[in-house]
């Protein structure tokens, strides 16, 4: 894993656990914007998992949605999300 990749998930994994992140990251604005929405269904995935009596089918269209935005932040930044 690139150095600029493991910053990422370790920024990432920070945010998904609700701790307080303070850092910018310079990209295109496309890349930008999938990581966004990527970070938030990873934090939506994570906080649904953590529920008593959490519908299975929600959590399986949350995890549809999350490979989706994996698949695309891969094409547009050749990162492989991990989380």
């Amino acid at each position: 894993m690139k150095k600029n990749d493991l910053l990422i998930h370790n920024i990432a994994s920070k945010y998904i656990l609700g701790e307080n992140v303070n850092i910018e990251i310079k990209g295109k604005k496309q890349q930008l914007e999938c990581l966004n929405q990527l970070l938030d269904i990873s934090k939506q995935l994570y906080e649904s998992l953590q529920k008593d009596k959490q519908q299975l089918s929600e959590i399986m269209s949350i995890v549809e949605r999350k490979n989706q935005l994996s698949d695309q932040f891969y094409q547009l930044t050749q990162i492989k999300w991990k989380l």
